[in-house]
C-alpha cells in the first residue's frame, strides 16, 4: 500500500515539472504582445527628390506608411503663398507610396509639405475642404468645425500655416499621423552660354548712315574747291 502511494506521488511529481516545462511564462507572453502591440503602431516616413529643384523642375513625393488602415491611402499637402495643393495617394502592398508633382508655372518659393497616414479607422481626420489646387479651408471631420483657412480674411500661410496644420493634426481625439518636409522652388538661372549666344546680336547692329545733310555739304565743299583749283590753273 505505502509503495503505491509512493509510485503515484512520483507520478504527480512527475507530471507537474513537465507541465511547468511546457507552460509559457506569463512574462514571455506579456513581451511578445508588447511587441506585435509596437509593430502594429502607424508609422510614416517620406522624402522630397530634390532639395532645390528650379521651376520646371518635377518633384517627387515618397515614402513608407504602415501599420494603419491604408485602403483610402496617404494624403500630400504641398502649400506656399496662396498655392495649396492635397492630393491622395495609393500605398502599395509593401508600404511604399510616391507622387510625382510639375513645377512649371508655380513661383519660386519655399514649399511646405505634409504627408498624412489616416489612423485604425482609415479616413482622415484633418482633411481640406474641395481638396484641390487653390482650396481653402482646413476641418475637422470628426466634429466638422473649421479649423484655419489658407486663403481669404483671417487667413494664414508659409510657416504660420505649417504650425496651424501640425497643431489640428495633434488636436485630441484625432488619431491621424504625419510627416513633414520642404523643399526651395527656385527660378532657373541664365547660364553664360546664353549670355555669350546673345551678345553678338548687339554686336552686330547695323550703323546709322551719316544724315543727308553732312553728305550734301560735302559735296558742296569739295565742288568750291575744284572750281577754286581752275581758277588758279587758268
Amino acid at each position: 500500500m505505502k509503495k503505491s502511494v509512493s509510485l503515484g506521488f512520483a507520478v504527480l511529481t512527475f507530471v507537474l515539472l513537465a507541465a511547468l516545462l511546457v507552460l509559457p511564462v506569463s512574462g514571455a507572453v506579456d513581451s511578445s504582445a508588447a511587441t506585435t502591440a509596437t509593430a502594429a503602431k502607424p508609422f510614416i516616413s517620406a522624402t522630397v527628390s530634390s532639395v532645390a529643384p528650379t521651376v520646371g523642375e518635377p518633384v517627387t513625393i515618397s515614402g513608407v506608411a504602415t501599420g494603419a488602415n491604408l485602403a483610402s491611402g496617404v494624403q500630400i499637402w504641398i502649400f506656399a503663398g496662396n498655392y495649396i495643393n492635397a492630393t491622395t495617394v495609393p500605398v502599395n502592398a509593401d508600404g511604399t507610396f510616391s507622387k510625382t508633382y510639375p513645377t512649371t508655372g508655380l513661383p519660386p518659393a519655399m514649399y511646405y509639405v505634409f504627408v498624412q497616414s489616416p489612423g485604425p479607422d482609415g479616413t482622415f481626420s484633418i482633411d481640406l475642404i474641395d481638396a484641390g489646387i487653390y482650396s481653402g479651408q482646413v476641418v475637422n471631420t470628426k466634429t466638422n468645425a473649421m479649423i484655419f483657412n489658407f486663403t481669404g480674411v483671417g487667413s494664414v500661410q508659409d510657416a504660420a500655416a505649417a504650425q496651424a496644420l501640425s497643431a489640428a493634426f495633434n488636436l485630441p481625439g484625432q488619431d491621424d499621423i504625419y510627416t513633414k518636409l520642404t523643399f526651395q522652388l527656385t527660378a532657373p538661372v541664365s547660364t553664360p552660354e546664353a549670355a555669350k549666344t546673345a551678345a553678338p546680336a548687339a554686336a552686330t547692329t547695323a550703323k546709322s548712315p551719316l544724315p543727308v545733310e553732312v553728305t550734301a555739304g560735302a559735296l558742296v565743299i569739295s565742288g568750291c574747291c575744284a572750281v577754286f583749283c581752275m581758277r588758279k590753273t587758268h
